[in-house]
C-alpha cells in the first residue's frame, strides 16, 4: 500500500494527466471534424470531370463558405485554431483538476471539485457496496485507472476518482474495501479448485494479505463475437433483406422491390449500435473466485474490475436462446441488491447483473456452483434440461395448453434446500434460482380467464434486477400450496440467517425489508380474479 493512501487524512490529488484524459475524447471528436473539413475541401479541388458522372461534388461557391470553410480554406489559419482550441480545453481541465481533492477519513470517502460551482461529495464507509477500478482504452495506454466507489443509494451516489495512477488505485480500493469491512479471502489452496465449489471452512480471512484468485471462466472474444450477432434483432434483420433479394428476383422487378430497404438503415444501425456497445461490454470476460465473491473483469475499450459478493446476489437465471442452442451456450444472469432492474441506464446495471455473456453448459455449472453452492448439479440439470412432471417438480398440468401449448408441460418449479428453482420456455429455455433467505415477498395472480380454466401464476419476488421469477398457469391448488410452502421456507431461512447472510438493504433502492413485508397464505377459494 503506498504512502499516500496511507496519510488517510490528507486531501490528496488526482493525477496530472486526469485533465488530458478527461478532455481526450472532445479534442478527439474536433480534429476528426477538422480533418474531416480538410477532405471535403481537397475533394471540392480535384476536377472530376470525366473521371465521376453526375454533378460536380464541390461544396458551393466561395461567396457561400461559411466561417469554419474559411478557416480550413487556410492551414495557418486552421492550425492556430486548433492550437488555440486545445490550449483552452486543456487549460479549463487544468484548472479544475487543481481545484479537485479527495481522501479518507471520519469514515467516509470524500470528494471536492469545481471552482466556480464547488461540489463536496461524500460517501460513508459503511454504506459502500463495492469499489471498482475502470480502466478506460485512453487511461490504460498511460497506466492509470479509474476508482469507482458505488454506495447503498445507487448509480446516483456512485463517486469515481478519476484518474490514479493504477497501482496506487489498486492499493485505494484494496484499503477502502478493508475500512468497509468487506475485504475479499485468500482461499486455501486445492487440486481441483476449478471442478469443487468453495466453502467457507477453505475460506482463511485475511485483509491485509493478497488475494489468491481462483479462476473460473474466461469467455474467448471469438465465441462473443458470434454469440452477439446470433440475437433476435440481427436474424430479424437479415431476414428481411433476405426477403426483398428473394421478392426482387421472383417478380423480376429488380431495384423496385428494394426501394424500401433505405428505409431500413436507420433501424439497422442502432441494432448494429446496440451488438456493438454489448461486444465492447462483455469482451475479455474473465471471472475469478476471491472466496466471499466473485471478481470480474470485463470490456474492450473500458476495461473495469467488479467484485460482487456473495450475500448481494439475490437471484440467478441461466438462459439459451433459441439460436444459440445448436452451439450449446447459456448466458447466466443474478440479481444483485442495490443495482435494480436497470442500473444506471448506462450500461452499468448489464456489466454488474452478466455474470456469464456467453459460455457452454459447464462454464455455465462452474459459475452456478460459486453462486449458489446451496443448489446441487443434479438441480440444476433438471431446471435447464428437463420437462414434464419429474421426481421433485411440480409442473403446470394440461389445463394450461391454452396459454403455453408449447411449454405447459415444461413450466414448473422444484424446492431443494436452500433455495427454489423455477423453469420455464421451450424455445428459449430458462431456469432461475431464488435462495430461500433472498425471497422478499410473493404473489398469486389470476384473471378471469384463468379463473375459468382453473389454474394462477406464482411470483416469487427477490431484490430487483433483470430477473422476475415466475412459475405461469399452475393448477389454482398447487398454486395455493406453493404459495404456502415457499412462504414458511422463506420466512424460517430469514430467522436462522445470521448479520453476514444477509444482504445490505438500502432505504433508497426501495429494498423491501422481510420484517415489514411478509405476504400471507390466501384462503382457497378466496383467489379473486383480477
Amino acid at each position: 500500500m503506498t504512502e499516500a493512501v496511507i496519510r488517510d487524512e490528507e486531501w490528496q490529488r488526482l493525477h496530472p494527466l486526469s485533465p488530458l484524459l478527461r478532455g481526450g475524447v472532445v479534442l478527439i471528436a474536433v480534429i476528426g471534424y477538422v480533418a474531416s473539413q480538410f477532405f471535403d475541401r481537397f475533394l471540392s479541388s480535384i476536377n472530376l470531370d470525366g473521371i465521376l458522372p453526375g454533378p460536380d461534388i464541390g461544396i458551393g461557391p466561395a461567396g457561400e463558405d461559411g466561417a469554419l470553410e474559411q478557416v480550413v480554406a487556410h492551414p495557418f489559419l486552421a492550425l492556430l485554431a486548433l492550437v488555440l482550441l486545445v490550449a483552452g480545453v486543456a487549460g479549463v481541465n487544468w484548472v479544475a483538476w487543481r481545484f479537485a481533492r479527495f481522501r479518507v477519513a471520519g469514515g467516509q470517502v470524500e470528494l471536492r471539485t469545481g471552482v466556480l460551482f464547488r461540489q463536496h461529495r461524500q460517501v460513508r464507509l459503511e454504506r459502500v457496496q463495492a469499489v471498482e477500478l475502470s480502466r478506460p482504452i485512453l487511461a490504460r495506454l498511460f497506466g492509470l485507472a479509474s476508482v469507482v466507489v458505488q454506495s447503498a443509494g445507487g448509480s446516483d451516489s456512485q463517486l469515481a476518482l478519476s484518474f490514479i495512477d493504477l497501482r496506487r488505485a489498486e492499493a485505494l480500493r484494496e484499503h477502502l474495501l478493508t475500512l468497509a469491512g468487506q475485504s475479499e479471502v485468500v482461499l486455501a489452496p486445492t487440486d481441483d479448485s476449478m471442478a469443487t465449489p468453495p466453502t467457507m471452512g477453505d475460506a482463511v480471512p485475511s485483509p491485509r494479505a493478497p488475494v489468491v484468485a481462483v479462476p473460473v471462466v474466461e469467455v474467448p472474444n471469438g465465441r462473443l463475437f458470434v454469440a452477439t450477432i446470433l440475437h433476435g434483432s440481427t436474424i430479424f434483420l437479415v431476414a428481411v433483406l433476405f426477403g426483398a433479394l428473394i421478392t426482387a428476383g421472383v417478380l423480376s422487378v429488380g431495384p423496385l422491390a428494394l426501394a424500401g430497404v433505405p428505409a431500413m438503415l436507420p433501424a439497422a444501425f442502432f441494432i448494429l449500435l446496440g451488438r456493438g456497445k454489448e461486444m465492447l461490454t462483455h469482451g475479455n470476460f474473465r471471472l475469478v473466485d476471491v472466496g466471499t465473491g466473485v471478481r470480474v473483469t470485463e470490456g474492450l475499450t473500458d476495461l473495469r474490475t467488479m467484485t460482487i459478493p456473495l450475500n448481494r446476489v439475490q437471484a440467478l437465471e441461466v438462459v439459451q436462446p433459441l439460436w444459440w442452442r445448436p452451439l450449446g451456450w447459456w448466458r447466466v444472469r443474478v440479481n444483485v441488491a442495490g443495482v435494480g432492474s436497470s442500473g444506471s441506464g448506462d450500461g452499468e446495471g448489464e456489466r454488474e447483473t452478466t455474470l456469464l455473456p456467453v459460455g457452454t453448459f459447464d462454464d455455465a455449472l462452474r459459475v452456478l456452483a460459486r453462486l449458489a453452492p446451496q443448489v446441487p448439479v443434479s438441480g440444476w440439470n433438471d431446471a435447464v434440461l428437463g420437462e414434464g412432471p419429474q421426481p421433485g417438480w411440480q409442473t403446470s398440468s394440461a389445463r394450461a395448453r391454452l396459454f403455453d401449448p408449447l411449454s405447459w408441460r415444461r413450466n414448473g418449479w422444484s424446492d431443494t434446500e436452500g433455495a427454489v428453482l423455477l423453469r420455464s420456455g421451450r424455445l428459449t429455455r430458462r431456469a432461475v434460482a431464488v435462495p430461500h433467505a433472498r425471497i422478499q415477498s410473493l404473489t398469486l395472480q389470476q384473471d378471469w380467464l384463468q379463473a375459468s380454466r382453473g389454474v394462477a401464476t406464482l411470483h416469487v419476488i427477490p431484490a430487483p434486477g433483470p430477473i422476475s421469477p415466475v412459475v405461469d398457469h399452475l393448477d389454482t391448488e398447487a398454486a395455493h400450496d406453493a404459495f404456502a410452502r415457499l412462504n414458511e421456507r422463506a420466512r424460517d431461512a430469514r430467522r436462522g440467517a445470521g448479520p453476514a447472510d444477509l444482504p445490505l438493504a438500502p432505504d433508497p433502492t426501495g429494498l423491501v425489508d422481510w420484517t415489514q413485508h411478509r405476504s400471507g397464505v390466501p384462503e382457497p377459494g378466496r383467489l379473486d380474479p383480477l
